[in-house]
């Protein structure tokens, strides 16, 4: 679980963290415009903010599990192959929660570059079915299965960390049981 994912999640990491994300993009004349009399910031705060958020909570978990002090790498998307070692050997508990979180951070970084097919090529943790689809106004995995619905009679709702915490079982259960 651990190598791949990493890979995919340091992949997306590095997408996000190219100058023409961080950069905010060139918009048209609008027809209202108020005169600014300050300039506009010249990042995309919000990009900046979510890769010191998420490169944070990995140099958390890290700082956690090791006694010495945990340096960012040069290379920010090579955090995730420096987890992967770092909690190599860590117990069980905490290379699950390892695991959990570059899953999670995999799949925020493809909802943050727009690929929500991501989210489809998961299988709804109530039914089963491979119907999920990304809604974007809730922030959360639908299933499209009109059976699959919550006690209030809703359409189930899954957040990512869920997803993640799902497929990390999955896996550990497929781990376990071969041979």
């Amino acid at each position: 679980m651990g190598r791949d994912t990493a890979a995919d999640a340091a992949q997306a990491l590095r997408l996000l963290n190219r100058p023409e994300m961080r950069h905010h993009p060139a918009t048209g004349p609008s027809e209202r415009h108020t005169g600014s009399t300050t300039p506009g910031t010249p990042l995309n705060l919000a990009i900046v903010d979510y890769l010191t958020d998420h490169v944070g909570e990995i140099v958390d978990h890290m700082r956690n599990l090791t006694d010495g002090p945990v340096t960012v790498p040069d290379r920010v998307e090579t955090i995730y192959e420096r987890y992967v070692e770092a909690t190599a050997g860590a117990d069980e508990a905490d290379r699950l929660h390892r695991d959990m979180l570059i899953e999670r951070h995999r799949l925020e970084h493809a909802i943050r570059l727009g690929e929500h097919d991501e989210v489809c090529k998961e299988p709804c943790p109530r039914c089963g079915c491979w119907g999920l689809m990304w809604e974007h106004a809730a922030k959360k995995a639908l299933c499209s299965n009109r059976r699959c619905r919550t006690p209030e009679g809703l359409a189930s709702r899954w957040t990512l960390a869920r997803l993640a915490a799902q497929k990390v079982q999955r896996t550990e259960i497929w781990r376990r049981t071969a041979t």
